[in-house]
């Protein structure tokens, strides 16, 4: 009886190891180069993700918000940004750990864009989800990965928009609540947003840029650095739009004449944004290692989103988002009864 038995699992060890002997994309051993432990999911078969150690994995979910950025900068500014520093974040991991990293393919959904800022909900370039909409994307993708055992899973969405961030930090909630694992907005801490973007200013700088949250002298710069073909010339010509409180930009915003933007694009430089890349690249990576490693607890770190729900301005601002969400859903919700197709 022992020697068929034996056949058996003799055949089937031999069929495992062809099977892994022809599929040259096959999970790497752990000794395997940094660039053979980085992935992407998109070019994976179902059996390689099976053959991943989860509890060793890390998944990297970029995103990138589609949002009129003024006339000078692509609509995908935050986007690209946040793509750069994915792959920077799957290198680092990749090189400083013993894991795998799986890169997943970029999400270009996002809440809530700048223009709502001045109260306008349609805008050439902006293509915004409601929040509802996108925390249940993000719970859902967290529910898919979950399922299937992964347990370390890096959000990198930049955009500053508090209600978005609020979005993936409750998604996040939920993947760490249902299945034990961690689930970082990375965007979302209050130490990333607060720097995002940005190198030290000059006193002349500051003063005409001012509170520039929006396609100002900073992102123009970045965009510059990162996609300068993308970016239209005649940013250098762009006249300031300062304000010093979120008050200012308000009112700026709800002028028919408002050009998208905020502060001075016409100081923007290759040279800053390399400078403000470099330095937001080099703390954000040491921040997830550390996290990844649990030097740090981030459940110990403040958040943005939470930060402006303390802020007069921006609660009111939010307030007129959502209504106008709530009349967009009302709307959806209509025509589906309207259709019979409410289940």
């Amino acid at each position: 009886m022992a020697k068929p038995h034996f056949l058996v699992l003799t055949v089937l060890a031999l069929a495992t190891l062809a099977c892994h002997t022809n599929n040259q994309k096959s999970p790497p051993p752990a000794a395997a180069s940094s660039e053979q432990r980085i992935l992407h999911l998109r070019e994976l078969t179902s059996r390689q993700i099976k053959g991943l150690d989860k509890a060793k994995t890390v998944v990297l979910i970029p995103g990138g918000i589609l949002e009129a950025h003024g006339p000078y900068l692509p609509i995908f500014s935050d986007g690209y940004w946040n793509q750069k520093l994915t792959d920077t974040l799957a290198q680092a991991i990749a090189t400083q750990l013993p894991w795998q990293v799986v890169v997943f393919p970029v999400i270009p959904l996002g809440n809530s864009g700048a223009n709502d800022i001045g109260g306008n909900y349609a805008v050439a370039g902006t293509y915004s989800v409601r929040f509802e909409t996108l925390r249940a994307v993000f719970m859902d993708l967290g529910t898919e990965l979950g399922e299937q055992g992964f347990r370390h899973i890096v959000v990198v969405h930049g955009h500053g928009a508090p209600m978005h961030q609020r979005a993936l930090d409750q998604a996040a909630a939920f993947f760490e609540d249902t299945y034990g694992g961690q689930m970082l907005n990375l965007m979302g801490l209050q130490t990333v947003m607060s720097t995002w973007f940005e190198a030290p200013k000059t006193a002349q700088q500051q003063a005409e840029d001012g509170l520039s949250v929006h396609a100002g002298l900073a992102e123009t710069s970045s965009m510059l650095y990162l996609v300068p073909t993308l970016v239209d010339p005649r940013y250098a010509q762009a006249p300031p739009i300062t304000g010093t409180h979120m008050e200012t930009l308000v009112r700026h915003a709800q002028q028919p004449s408002w050009p998208g933007y905020f502060g001075s694009p016409r100081l923007a430089s290759r040279a800053y944004g390399r400078t403000a890349w470099r330095q937001n690249a080099a703390v954000y990576t040491r921040l997830v290692l550390d996290i990844l490693t649990k030097k740090i607890n981030p459940d110990t770190l403040a958040h943005f989103g939470d930060a402006m729900a303390h802020d007069v301005v921006n609660s009111w601002l939010d307030s007129l988002s959502l209504r106008e969400e709530r009349r967009r859903q009302q709307q959806q919700a209509d025509w589906l009864a309207k259709q019979d197709l409410l289940r």
